[in-house]
């Protein structure tokens, strides 16, 4: 018969067992850190839904804790620099953008070998969304949300000039950018109630828009045009600037002209106003059509005090439909340890369980094709009116390559195309193909070097 005392002795050393192997097992799992910061992730509501996420992982694996770690924005890039190369690596980043992905290119590790080591199956993602961060030299990562593009008008606007709407039937061949300048013209009217095409119109007076593109940079405002590389400035080897292209020179002159000759875009100082009064050209009640993606649609779409409602992307003037799209992802840094579990988490977070509710968070559209109804239902839930048809079938007509993809020193690409988009807007320049030509050489130029840098 077992003595008291040693009952007493046997239970505190079971005590201590337990404790002991529960830090073991505590101390067996590997902790993924996901660094946000760089994207969407950082508002409060978003820092709460995260931090349920990881509890809900965390609560269903034995093997791996997962940790967002939040950094202010305007700190992130700064802060994951340090890190890459400081040897703390995080596992994961993101919620990332295409562009970021391109920004930090070479930071990322290729997720290849784990796909083919387990023969991961992609038919569920929408194939287009595979192909925006595939490079040939590396995969950054499964595709989690999509922003599909369209254009977002002023009901109320066409009410009343007695036009019909921007359509939602993408089999409307009829639905170009000559139409939109069309109809762009008779939305535009100044103080008097003149519309652009009349001849009392005041060009210096007008009180209300018809067409804005406004809210992208350069590559993005042209990548709908149908150029060789769509949204990229290159060759596809990209030695060679094509930034000058026919069909990115027409594309630009299109909107300089409907700035400076026809009247119906606002420019440069014309936005900025509409943002003082409303925030955005659209909620400012000046703008009749805005070309924009899902990202645009928050809270504030649903206080306007007038209609609105989403159409298609028009056809270019080579008859092609080019709808481009932003796109959300996880990527894993090259110097990262514990990568393979780096990518059970990134499964996780873009598994069909589980990925209405990250996109809930970050507000894209989940880039699986077997959750589309589900979400469907809760976003339109919140906005009951908007036909969701235009954004989902948005996602066929995406651009590719994308207008945010890599480029051999991307910034600085990006910086001489934006600068020349900016001579437009601004009116400092209102002849595209001179601004283009110019654009190119700068660009020819960056893409020298760098390739003189990489050994010829």
């Amino acid at each position: 018969m077992m003595h008291a005392r040693h009952y007493k002795i046997l239970m505190v050393l079971l005590a201590v067992f337990l404790v002991l192997a529960g830090t073991v097992a505590a101390q067996d799992k590997v902790k993924v850190v996901i660094f946000v910061g760089l994207g969407t992730g950082t508002d409060p509501d978003q820092i709460t839904q995260q931090e349920a996420l990881a509890e809900r992982f965390n609560a269903a694996h034995d093997s791996i804790e997962i940790e967002f770690l939040i950094v202010p924005h305007d700190e992130a890039p700064t802060r994951l620099l340090a890190m890459l190369s400081g040897g703390n690596a995080p596992q994961l980043v993101g919620p990332n953008g295409i562009s970021t992905i391109a920004r930090f290119f070479d930071a990322w590790a290729d997720i290849t070998p784990f796909m083919e080591a387990e023969g991961f199956d992609t038919a569920d993602f929408y194939a287009p969304s595979l192909e925006l961060n595939r490079y040939p030299e590396k995969n950054t990562g499964l595709p989690l949300g999509l922003f599909p593009s369209f254009v977002i008008y002023n009901v109320d606007m066409f009410d009343a000039a007695g036009l019909d709407y921007p359509t939602a039937d993408y089999s409307d061949t009829a639905w170009t950018y000559d139409e939109v300048r069309n109809r762009g013209l008779l939305l535009t009217l100044d103080s008097n109630g003149n519309d652009a095409t009349m001849a009392e119109f005041d060009a210096e007076d007008i009180v209300q828009w018809g067409f804005s593109d406004a809210w992208t940079d350069t590559r993005g405002l042209l990548t709908r045009w149908g150029a060789p590389g769509i949204g990229r400035p290159t060759s596809e080897d990209y030695r060679t600037s094509t930034v000058n292209s026919e069909e990115w020179v027409n594309g630009l002159q299109w909107y300089s002209d409907g700035i400076w000759v026809d009247h119906f875009i606002p420019g440069a100082e014309q936005i900025s106003s509409m943002e003082t009064i409303g925030g955005s050209p659209l909620e400012s009640g000046m703008l009749a059509m805005f070309y924009t993606h899902t990202w645009y649609l928050g809270e504030a779409i649903l206080d306007l005090p007038f209609d609105v409602q989403v159409g298609a992307a028009p056809f270019n003037q080579k008859g092609e439909r080019i709808a481009r799209i932003h796109a959300d992802n996880f990527t894993i840094p090259a110097a990262a340890e514990h990568q393979q579990e780096a990518w059970e988490v990134m499964k996780w977070l873009t598994d069909p369980a589980q990925i209405i509710d990250v996109c809930l968070i970050y507000g894209c559209v989940p880039a699986r094709a077997s959750v589309a109804d589900d979400f469907r239902a809760s976003l339109q839930a919140k906005f009951p009116d908007l036909n969701l048809d235009v954004i989902f079938e948005s996602i066929n007509y995406l651009d590719n390559p994308n207008h945010e993809s890599w480029v051999p020193e991307w910034g600085r690409v990006n910086d001489a195309l934006n600068n020349a988009g900016s001579l437009i807007t601004s009116g400092a320049g209102t002849d595209a193909r001179t601004v283009l030509d110019a654009a190119s050489a700068e660009v020819q130029a960056i893409l020298d070097e760098y390739w003189a840098g990489q050994g010829g």
